[in-house]
């Protein structure tokens, strides 16, 4: 870029951990464009140094995930004098709250470029009020939007469906994903910290091939069709253990007495675990784009996935893993029986990588997200952007 005053983008997301492991990236290859950037979510301390050094200013802003009337008026309101003391040009924002928060108040100051980054559909799951509320608060979000990317083709084409949005304001750039994935750091040969001793004990006591899941233990993931599938490969005779790698969010799983399962709890590096996989397993109800199967991928574990919103533009059918059904226990039995055979699962796990490596490297995420924001902002006309590519 060769403007006079650089472009001013203010990039969005209500949690600190949403910030470090999502958005930090971004913000920083944003700033290596030449645009002046301010990250803000509800605390940012741990990465403000990190960001600062990329050029990258950083605000937290206190938003709170669960839905507060009065803390969330008061949020908005700080929303408002920040943007009006950074004044940006665009502001990009994803996570429901911070959306919200974000859009209304871009919206009310008049920012030439508002853009939704659409990671999932919440109403997609809920039912009765709530599904009411939550699809009420996305059509908001989204008529405050200039426009909006979502993480993947077949959230953008549900998104429309849904009724959220017209199919010419939304667009899934590149291959999707949020951000992508360091296949260097996600690679087999990469140097990676052990197991935890329960888990490492767990592995060594029960032999097997291993079905592995990460991601938060909620109903909508699906983790009691893996367990139930599981549970019909021991009482065949197949030996199987299954390895469930998140937080426990209350969910009530099913209990199978002959059925070895280990939970790790939260896990910050996620890479040892995957490297002890034979094979992902994530029968999600929905999804934006699920990361882990692309981190999954980038270490050569095949994935097997529902064919659910986000997790069918994860997997290629048959060369990088199986798309079944959402809820089909049998056809999940099936697809495991396919991938305990050695040299299936190298093949689509060598697939699996080499997808990854040639469409999901973070820059060219980026990238094509950035490319939206060029084009939103000359489309403004703005002076601001005098030069801009």
């Amino acid at each position: 870029m060769t403007s006079a005053k650089r472009p001013t983008i203010m990039v969005v997301v209500t949690a600190a951990i949403t910030a470090r492991l999502f958005m930090r990236g971004y913000a920083g290859f944003l700033a290596e464009q030449g645009y002046a950037v301010t990250l803000v979510a509800d605390d940012v301390s741990e990465i403000a140094d990190v960001l600062a050094q990329q050029g990258v200013e950083a605000h937290s802003l206190p938003m709170r995930r669960d839905p507060s009337p009065i803390r969330d008026l008061r949020s908005l309101w700080k929303m408002v004098l920040l943007m009006r003391r950074v004044r940006p040009d665009v502001v990009v924002y994803a996570t429901p709250k911070a959306s919200m928060l974000a859009s209304v108040a871009a919206r009310l100051l008049r920012v030439p470029v508002r853009i939704y980054e659409l990671w999932g559909i919440r109403f997609e799951t809920a039912t009765g009020a709530g599904r009411k509320v939550f699809r009420l608060i996305e059509r908001i979000i989204a008529s405050s939007s200039t426009s909006i990317i979502a993480n993947s083709e077949s959230l953008a084409r549900q998104a429309v469906a849904l009724g959220i949005t017209s199919p010419e304001r939304i667009t899934a750039p590149a291959a999707g994903s949020s951000h992508g994935v360091d296949s260097a750091r996600f690679s087999p040969d990469a140097a990676r910290s052990e197991l935890d001793a329960g888990t490492a004990q767990f592995l060594e006591r029960n032999p097997g091939v291993t079905i592995g899941y990460i991601g938060r233990l909620h109903p909508d993931k699906g983790v009691d069709v893996l367990l139930n599938a599981a549970e019909q490969l021991r009482a065949k005779g197949t030996e199987v253990r299954v390895l469930l790698v998140g937080g426990d969010e209350g969910t009530r799983l099913p209990t199978h007495d002959s059925l070895p399962v280990h939970r790790t709890g939260e896990i910050e590096d996620v890479r040892p675990y995957l490297a002890a996989f034979d094979m992902l397993v994530l029968m999600s109800l929905r999804e934006g784009f699920p990361n882990v199967v692309l981190e999954a991928a980038a270490m050569e574990v095949p994935a097997i996935v529902s064919d659910a919103t986000g997790c069918v533009d994860a997997v290629i059918d048959g060369a990088t893993g199986a798309i079944i059904p959402v809820g089909n226990v049998g056809r999940l039995v099936d697809a495991i029986e396919r991938l305990r055979q050695p040299e299936t699962r190298q093949r689509m796990g060598r697939a699996a990588r080499a997808r990854v490596v040639a469409e999901f490297h973070p820059h060219t995420v980026w990238g094509a997200k950035e490319q939206i924001v060029a084009r939103q902002l000359r489309a403004t006309g703005s002076a601001s952007i005098t030069g801009a590519r």
